[in-house]
């Protein structure tokens, strides 16, 4: 009897770590990410068809230096909070080759652009939309559908934030 309790406190213990390690993003940062749109939100406006040839996917929550981040299978969502949100946004774009040709995009935020990250690596290549709000910046990135122009997601990415912005609290 004595080793059952043991096994049931050792699960108990186990299933807290686990629970507590996804949470931990989300109350570092005060804002879960992934909340903000589904894997099927995030697929339709890329312009596929939920369920029908992508694999199902479960948004996944990480904390970075700069915020939360929440990855879908096309792309990812971003929100800078941390630290300099600005200063942080220009050293990722630096590093993702990004941000060398950015369009000014009306209606988003107090400030928006849409840009393209690792434009020359054809596995990595993304459309990236910033909207500023005021003290974090909200960062959507998608994938081209196929030989798709990087261009072409401007408008899904324009789409999906303002589908986001409102359930961003």
């Amino acid at each position: 009897m004595n080793e059952a309790w043991r096994w049931k406190v050792g699960a108990v213990l186990l299933a807290s770590v686990v629970c507590s390690t996804g949470l931990s993003a989300q109350a570092a940062s005060g804002t879960d990410v992934c909340s903000l749109t589904t894997e099927a939100e995030f697929q339709k406006a890329q312009g596929l068809i939920p369920g029908v040839g992508v694999l199902p996917g479960d948004p996944t929550l990480t904390e970075m230096v700069w915020g939360p981040h929440c990855d879908y299978n096309h792309g990812a969502i971003d929100l800078f909070t941390k630290k300099s949100p600005e200063a942080e946004l220009e050293r990722v774009l630096g590093l993702t080759k990004g941000g060398k040709q950015r369009v000014p995009v009306q209606g988003l935020g107090e400030r928006a652009f849409f840009t393209t990250v690792y434009p020359d690596d054809k596995y990595r290549r993304r459309g990236f939309l910033a909207v500023f709000l005021g003290d974090r910046i909200l960062a959507i990135s998608m994938d081209p559908q196929g030989d798709e122009p990087l261009e072409t997601t401007r408008p899904k990415l324009e789409g999906l934030a303002k589908l986001v912005l409102p359930r961003l609290k």
